[in-house]
C-alpha cells in the first residue's frame, strides 16, 4: 500500500540547497517515490502551519521503499549536508482506503 510523506522545510542556509537537492531529488526517484505537492507559501484555510516553512508532498510506493530511501547511506550523505542548515520535520501518513 502506498505511503505519503508531508514535510515541512525552512532553509536557514541557502548555500547548502543545491548540493543537499543533488543527492536528495535523485535518489527520490531511485527508491519509487514522486514528488506529489509543494509550496513555499501553502493557503492555510484554517489552523496554525508553520510560518516560513515550505510544505512537501511525496508519494512512495510502501513504507519499507521510504525507510530504504530514509536509511540509505546515500541519504545519511544529504542528511549531514543539511544539519544546522535545513529544518525538516517529515510525518508519514498511511494511504486511505
Amino acid at each position: 500500500m502506498s505511503i505519503y510523506v508531508v514535510a515541512t522545510m525552512k532553509v536557514l542556509d541557502p548555500s547548502c540547497l543545491e548540493a543537499y537537492g543533488a543527492i536528495a531529488g535523485p535518489l527520490v526517484k531511485h527508491y519509487g517515490g514522486e514528488y506529489v505537492a509543494q509550496s513555499a507559501a501553502p493557503e492555510i484555510v484554517e489552523g496554525d502551519w508553520p510560518a516560513g516553512f515550505q510544505t512537501i508532498v511525496l508519494r512512495w510506493p510502501s513504507r519499507e521503499a521510504f525507510m530504504a530511501f530514509w536509511d540509505s547511506p546515500e541519504y545519511a550523505k544529504a542528511k549531514e549536508i543539511r544539519k544546522g542548515k535545513i529544518i525538516l520535520n517529515n510525518a508519514i501518513l498511511d494511504e486511505a482506503g
